[in-house]
Parts: structure tokens; C-alpha cells; sequence
């Protein structure tokens, strides 16, 4: 489907999501996708659009972010653009700081540096999965802007403009 915008898949029911609505309550918000299933007449016997609302959750997650507090994290709910990177910075953050702060036992540095020894090539192969992937979608968005500067330029052609 060159060309064609990609759908937003709900996580919770699995269908296309209309749009996403935000909602604040307090200091938190909330997230719930929106799914549009057309016109009913309601009891007014005006026309409405009938729409179903799945929750998706809040921005953040206060009360258990606390519990993770020691490492830095604020968990983050998954229409949050970004939390991948920002769990890992607050992780390296955090272990630089304990380190620093001598609050990390000699074990527990071992523990850390044998993970971390395994997962560095895991992770400079996932960066360049990652690197790749974002040169495809640019070429690809490119591609698509334009198949729609074409079609304009065509239309215009064939109005007389």
C-alpha cells in the first residue's frame, strides 16, 4: 500500500482508530481511542455520530512510578512518543548516579556490567535495525509526497489552471 497514510490499530479491541482523545481529570490525563461507526438517530430525533471509546490509559502512571523511583523512571503510558529512550536515559542516569553516590555494592556493579557486556552487541545490532528503518520510512514518506504533488499537478493539468 505505497502511498496510502497507515492506520492507527487499536491495542484494545484491535480496530482502526478514528482519532485519540485526550482527557484531563486532575493533574493526570487519560487517553482513549475513538472509533467511529457511524449515524444514529437519538431520541430527540436529531442525527448523531454513534461512536464507541476504548481506554488506552493515562500520560503517566503516578502511583506506580513511585515504586520505581530509585531507578529514575517515570512509566509512561503508550501514546507517549519517546518513553523507549527516556526509560534508557533514566537508566543510565541512575546506575551513573548510584555508582557516583556509592550507594551500588560491588556485586551488583558485576551483575550490571556482565548484562550490559551481553547485551552491547544486541544493541548496536538493534541501532542499526533502527537506523535503517528510519532511512526506509523517509524514503517511503518522500515517495508518497510525490505521488500527491503528481496527482495535484495532473488535476490542475486537466482544469485548465
Amino acid at each position: 500500500m505505497e502511498g496510502q497514510p497507515r492506520v492507527m490499530v487499536c491495542p484494545r479491541c484491535g480496530q482502526p482508530i478514528s482519532y485519540v482523545e485526550r482527557q484531563r481529570r486532575g493533574n493526570q490525563v487519560y487517553y482513549y481511542a475513538v472509533h467511529y461507526e457511524g449515524y444514529e438517530r437519538g431520541p430527540d430525533g436529531r442525527v448523531r455520530k454513534r461512536v464507541r471509546k476504548c481506554y488506552l490509559g493515562p500520560a503517566e502512571y503516578i502511583e506506580v512510578s513511585r515504586t520505581h523511583s530509585d531507578l529514575g523512571l517515570t512509566l509512561k503510558g503508550l501514546m507517549e512518543e519517546g518513553r523507549e529512550r527516556d526509560y534508557m536515559e533514566a537508566l543510565v542516569k541512575s546506575v551513573r548516579d548510584r555508582i557516583r553516590g556509592g550507594r551500588l555494592t560491588a556485586e551488583g556493579a558485576r551483575e550490571l556490567a556482565t548484562a550490559l557486556s551481553r547485551f552491547s552487541e544486541e544493541l548496536k545490532e538493534l541501532a542499526r535495525e533502527l537506523s535503517e528503518y528510519a532511512a526506509e520510512e523517509a524514503a517511503h514518506k518522500e515517495t508518497a509526497k510525490e505521488a500527491v504533488n503528481e496527482t495535484v499537478a495532473a488535476k490542475k493539468a486537466l482544469s485548465g489552471h
